[in-house]
């Protein structure tokens, strides 16, 4: 989907949908089970923007690291989450998984 001078793919759509629906919890206070919505927003928002920045990123690696952050946000505090992902994302990058 081109949009001015951006281009989304499909998954990236997905994304700004998903950051929407977590904007919506926040501004109606629903509440999503388990899950907490702040951690969520962050992670959607770093998702989307390492997706942005990294074009030739593999997306089924990707997929899984970004799945098991996901569910690590259950049990994890936020400092813990972050530094999960950015040093997963550090190695990813180093052995040229992503």
């Amino acid at each position: 989907m081109k949009l001015g001078p951006f281009y989304f793919d499909t998954k990236e759509v997905f994304l700004v949908i998903l950051i929407a629906f977590l904007g919506a919890t926040f501004y109606f206070q629903w509440n999503i089970p388990y899950f907490d919505e702040q951690k969520l927003l962050l992670l959607t928002v770093l998702i989307l923007l390492i997706k942005g920045l990294l074009p030739a990123i593999h997306n089924e690696s990707f997929m899984v690291f970004v799945l098991l952050t996901v569910f690590m946000s259950l049990y994890l505090e936020l400092f813990p989450l972050l530094l999960f992902f950015f040093i997963g994302l550090g190695f990813f990058k180093l052995l040229r998984i992503i």
